[in-house]
């Protein structure tokens, strides 16, 4: 029950739209008791008596009783409907707003199908519930209690002999649940992975193609698919396995009702039997009481369905977000864009992705970042705009810590281009603007000339209004980095950080760009993350990162003299071994010749 008070809570005030279907559910029940008094009343004062002056009015009084049943069942049709597609149009609008504030380790840690899954299948089990199974429990249940009493008034002998048969069914009933509910949690969980590999493929059909790996991904779905026919079908079985029982169970009432009623009339009303028009009502409440005894195992298969996906979709809901907005916001009101991360440490269980790293970065300072794949240089970008929060020492901007800024005033304070660039479904226009949606067009095109994206996208059919791609297919990788590159210049923040921006574009076009970056008349905190050393040898200071922790730092001149890894990375880049590296060669180098 208590999921069902959960989904029930999402309701807000649309509840009383439920609450009125339910009430024409019980005027439904009210109506469909009533008929088969009427069909008495035909046999015992009309038929037996043969006054057949009363059966044309007792007719039309059967034809007005269906066609209210059915006005009744409609509206609660109606108005249950209305109300689950308002819950489930908010339960789907918190859980995106969940999934927006959940940090990136949420991402990491579980499959893009599974939270699509939650999303949307299980959110949709949850509206039939509130639609059809509420309904039907509760036309259920009234149309038991209003049977036994009917049937206790007429004759408690007869009913005795009936109700035999009842906790049978009730116990099938109850056996079922306990086994289909952790048969159906499989099933969702499969289906959870089935979405996964389409998920996977989606994004990564180029890569498929690339590798010629289309008949081992159909293999993977394949085998994914067959396993959720199999959880399905094992779900099934459980159902076959008892619902058969619980029909069998409800046609043995109608047997022993026609059995027992026919005894009955035989013996007649004065030795305690009953009229041909009491077997009559008799047996048209069995045939009532029939349908809903015989839909009680989809019931129950409904109600198990229902438990399983709502424990799924709470499980996201009260997911824990490991990045909290601060209490007080302590933020300063202009924003100067210094940086200091001081003895910052950032661990995922016992591995150390940054290890004790100390960095003091004035506002205005373009610093460079390079080291080995693997060495935590994402992840400095990571823990300054709080996509991960520090382990140990801290992150400060402008002296304050970055966990006592409002997200939504750090994160724009920031400007970032991320290593794996993603660009929108959308126009040009849009993604270069994406920061700054009510900017002018005037931005964009200034923008979009500093990330050297002006010339190409002129030169597309339909200029800044093309529709990119998802993903940004249709584009190569070195125009993806550019636009994204002018999607962060737009939002003309304090703070720039590039991470791996010009890895794509040719040596020409980084220099290019690095002219107009140093020609803004805008100065910013700029952080620059490369591999090459032409992207940060004009940087004012460089730290060099290993395994987490900085193992030299300084200008380009400082660490070429060091003749550490920056010198052997430049050397290594310039096509030379370190023997042809002699005196005159590095004095060029230091003098950032080449």
């Amino acid at each position: 029950m208590k999921q069902y008070k959960w989904a029930f809570n999402w309701l807000g005030k649309q509840k009383y739209l439920l609450i009125l279907a339910i009430v024409f559910d019980i005027a439904g029940v009210g109506l469909m008791t009533w008929e088969p008094y009427i069909f008495k009343d035909i046999v015992d004062d009309v038929l037996m008596p043969q006054q057949f002056d009363r059966l044309l009015p007792m007719l039309g009084l059967t034809l007005l009783v269906g066609l209210a049943f059915s006005v009744c069942r409609y509206l609660t049709s109606v108005l249950a409907e209305m109300a689950a597609e308002t819950a489930v149009v908010r339960l789907k609008g918190a859980l995106f707003r969940k999934l927006m504030a959940l940090g990136t380790d949420y991402y990491r840690e579980n499959k893009a199908g599974d939270i699509i899954n939650k999303c949307s299948g299980d959110v949709e089990v949850i509206s039939r519930s509130l639609s059809f199974v509420i309904p039907r429990v509760v036309e259920f249940v009234l149309m038991l209690i209003v049977a036994i009493v009917v049937f206790m008034r007429i004759n408690w002998k007869y009913t005795l002999i009936l109700l035999l048969v009842s906790p049978f069914t009730a116990i099938a009933a109850n056996k079922m649940g306990k086994k289909i509910h952790p048969a159906f949690k499989k099933a969702r969980k499969q289906l959870s992975n089935l979405n996964a590999v389409v998920a996977e493929n989606i994004a990564g059909n180029r890569v498929v193609k690339a590798f010629v790996r289309e008949d081992f991904e159909m293999e993977k779905f394949q085998q994914e698919n067959q396993g959720y026919k199999a959880r399905n079908i094992e779900a099934v079985m459980i159902w076959l396995r008892y619902g058969p029982i619980i029909d069998s169970l409800a046609s043995i009432i109608t047997v022993i009702n026609l059995a027992v009623g026919s005894i009955l009339v035989i013996i007649g009303v004065d030795h305690g039997g009953i009229t041909i028009g009491q077997l009559t009502l008799f047996l048209t409440f069995a045939w009532t009481l029939n349908e809903p005894l015989m839909m009680m195992g989809m019931l129950v298969n409904d109600v198990q369905r229902f438990r399983a996906s709502t424990e799924k979709v709470q499980e996201l809901y009260y997911m824990d977000e490991s990045i909290r907005e601060p209490e007080k916001d302590e933020s300063p009101d202009t924003v100067r864009g210094q940086l200091d991360l001081e003895h910052v440490t950032l661990a995922y269980g016992s591995v150390k992705v940054l290890d004790d790293v100390n960095m003091h970065i004035r506002p205005g300072q373009v610093i460079g970042i390079m080291g080995p794949t693997g060495c935590g240089k994402s992840t400095l970008v990571n823990v300054i705009d709080r996509f991960a929060d520090v382990t140990e020492g801290s992150v400060l901007l402008d002296g304050v810590d970055v966990r006592k800024w409002p997200l939504k005033k750090l994160r724009r304070s920031i400007g970032l281009t991320m290593q794996d660039v993603f660009l929108f479904s959308d126009t040009v226009e849009s993604n270069i603007a994406y920061g700054v949606p009510d900017t002018e067009m005037e931005n964009i095109l200034s923008s979009a000339v500093i990330a050297d994206a002006d010339e190409f996208v002129s030169g597309m059919p339909e200029k800044y209004d093309t529709i990119v791609g998802e993903r940004g297919t249709g584009l190569s990788g070195g125009q993806k980095q550019r636009i994204s590159l002018a999607r962060a210049l737009a939002k003309h923040a304090p703070v720039l950080i590039l991470d791996d921006t010009t890895s794509a574009v040719d040596m020409e076009t980084e220099e290019y760009i690095q002219q107009q970056l140093k020609a803004m008349p805008d100065k910013c905190t700029t952080i620059i993350i490369a591999q090459r050393v032409s992207s940060v040898k004009h940087a004012d200071y460089i730290y060099i990162l290993d395994k987490g922790k900085i193992i030299e730092e300084g200008s380009h001149r400082e660490l070429m003299k060091l003749g550490g890894y920056y010198y052997k990375t430049c050397v290594m880049q310039h096509g030379l071994d370190e023997a042809e590296a002699d005196g005159t060669l590095r004095m060029a180098l230091e003098g950032g010749a080449v």
